[in-house]
């Protein structure tokens, strides 16, 4: 089912949409392999940044020596499965199993052909094709993943648990201080591989080594007293990377997934790929201050570091900005976020931060064609007397949509679906029931309270975006948002007082004279937004393109119907943000 959101949660979830459409970032992880079964931690989806190649994440490319014969996928969560019967129909007696296997030289035989990141991996190097070296050095680049694991409450079975170990300054850690705040428990017991030449690896308890220690990249058999997703203490809400898509902002947001309060320290590295530039202008967001200027945004060099303190539990969102202006044409950019544990755990975590090449494929619609989201704040309002518009006693906030075709024209939206289709191209529609499911799967339902429901879209009447534009549309006497009607209420429906016939109509005042009142009557709408200070043409607001993507004005909204003498007349400001480049409305 698909979603239906407010407005408000727009940029998030734009940012969720764009991740498909990002281009990669890459970092590096050395593997170090000795003769017999090694348990390891890939931090990184192999990927060789040529997209013409599409094996780079295969075990035959990635252990291209002939003494990696075996290569096992840990797969803590399919035990989990529900799943009854296969795709023939058939039903599926055996339970999934927690390892898929490649094996050199036998395709057909083989349940893993693909490694990927945040996995653990068990490894058999055959010592004889060594050539007289103590261990084999494999060097994987690709795009970083944050660890994710799946635990299994060990208390009940003969099984344990393989999860992995990703640590900076390559520290060796105390396991419960790694795992401690986890479903390992303050009981918890250790296992490593202990090598062997047999088809299946050993494991062997560490506790008489005393407090068991954990390595950067090993992964370890583990006992768990309760059964639960757990990566680690550092943990994300929502996904695991800042990808900017085509757009100039993007949201990441980290929690404390342990039990005490921690430091965490952030900072952003250049990609490792040769070629891969590092995003101009790239900044975060410091704090928000007043609704017509920017927020304050501080640069981010490389290398850049700044810490977050938080509570068990609590989460902080980091905000970024690119300069897309400053982006070359079909040039790619990337660079590699690092969180890092201060507070004892030790433990780290690296995840892209993609931005899509500048008037790529991908961005069809050019700046500024696209749809706009932002709200209007009224903060003046005329008196039934007198129809200048005074100083309100408060605050009126509303979301407002806006969407800009490539020729030009402009037209104020209720509502609207969006999403990215398989295609990577970012798709607009008028309803969410006309979406093409198989074409956008993940399309969301945005939409605002201001207009009726019965107009989603209002073609503007004139301006231009940019300069002045001004909408009008009309709350019909019997739409079903109507403010005069009352749908529980028998005298409002639209007849006389002896239900002999239809009142008349509510749009001629001069029926407040006749015997017979109307019931109903339609509501009036002109809204303009200019980009003029107090909308006169000789102080005009500068418009152009920002690393934000984002403009500020100011908005009048004229309402009729509402009282028998004067139109209310409101004044305020608006703030728009771009947060989608698709060109057509469909």
């Amino acid at each position: 089912m698909k979603k239906q959101l407010s407005v408000v949660g727009f940029l998030a979830v734009a940012a969720l949409l764009a991740a498909g459409t990002a281009q990669a970032s890459h970092v590096s992880q050395t593997l170090k392999l000795s003769a017999g079964w090694n348990a390891v931690y890939l931090e990184v989806t192999p990927d060789d940044g040529n997209e013409a190649t599409t094996d780079d994440a295969s075990c035959a490319k990635v252990f291209s020596s002939a003494a990696v014969t075996t290569v096992m996928a840990y797969a803590g969560d399919a035990y989990a499965s529900t799943r009854q019967y296969a795709d023939d129909g058939s039903e599926i007696l055996q339970k999934p199993v927690s390892y898929q296997t490649w094996v050199r030289g036998d395709a057909e035989g083989s349940t893993l052909q693909d490694l990927a990141g945040g996995r653990c991996y068990l490894i058999y190097v055959d010592g004889s094709k060594l050539g007289g070296q103590s261990e084999l050095s494999v060097k994987v680049t690709g795009i970083p993943q944050a660890p994710s694991a799946t635990w299994r409450d060990t208390r009940q079975g003969d099984f344990m648990n393989l999860v992995g170990v990703s640590l900076w300054e390559d520290r060796q850690v105390a396991a419960s201080a790694y795992f401690g705040e986890g479903p390992y428990g303050a009981d918890g017991a250790l296992y490593q591989v202990s090598g062997g030449t047999g088809e299946v690896p050993n494991f062997k308890s560490v506790a008489f080594m005393g407090q068991p220690k954990v390595a950067s990249g090993r992964a370890y058999g583990a006992t768990a007293e309760r059964s639960e997703d757990w990566g680690g203490v550092i943990g994300f809400v929502g996904p695991a990377r800042v990808s900017f898509g085509t757009d100039s902002q993007a949201p990441v947001q980290v929690k404390n997934a342990g039990t005490q309060t921690r430091t965490l320290r952030f900072w952003v590295g250049k990609s490792e790929l040769a070629g891969e530039a590092y995003p101009p202008g790239l900044k975060r967001r410091l704090a928000s201050t007043d609704l017509m200027a920017d927020p304050e945004w501080t640069e981010l060099a490389p290398g850049t570091t700044w810490e977050v303190e938080l509570a068990p539990g609590e989460s902080v969102t980091e905000m970024f900005s690119v300069d897309r202006l400053a982006m070359a044409e079909g040039r790619e950019y990337g660079a590699v976020l690092v969180i890092d544990d201060l507070s004892g755990s030790w433990m780290r975590v690296r995840v892209p931060v993609t931005v899509a090449a500048a008037d790529d494929a991908e961005s069809p619609a050019k700046f500024p064609a696209g749809l706009w989201c932002g709200t209007i704040q009224l903060e003046a309002v005329s008196r039934l007397d007198d129809p200048l518009p005074v100083q309100a006693g408060g605050t009126l906030k509303m979301s407002v949509m806006m969407h800009v075709a490539p020729d030009g024209s402009v037209k104020l939206l209720q509502r609207v679906a969006a999403g990215y289709d398989t295609n990577g191209t970012p798709r607009l529609f008028r309803e969410l029931e006309s979406v093409p499911a198989e074409e956008v799967p993940n399309a969301h339902r945005f939409s605002t309270v201001m207009m009726s429901i019965d107009e989603p879209v209002v073609e503007k009447k004139e301006g231009a975006f940019g300069d002045s534009v001004a909408f009008e549309w009309t709350v019909a006497e019997r739409a079903s948002d109507n403010p005069f009607r009352h749908a529980w209420h028998p005298d409002h429906d639209g007849k006389t007082a002896d239900y002999s016939g239809e009142t008349p109509s509510g749009d001629d005042f001069g029926n407040y004279a006749n015997p017979v009142k109307p019931e109903l009557w339609s509501i009036s709408n002109r809204m303009v937004f200019s980009w003029h200070e107090n909308n006169d043409p000789s102080k005009p607001v500068a418009f152009e393109r920002t690393p934000g993507e984002k403009t500020a004005g100011f908005v009048e909204w004229t309402v009729g119907g509402l009282t028998a003498k004067e139109p209310i007349h409101s004044l305020g400001t608006f703030v728009l943000q771009r947060v989608l480049a698709a060109g057509e409305i469909e």
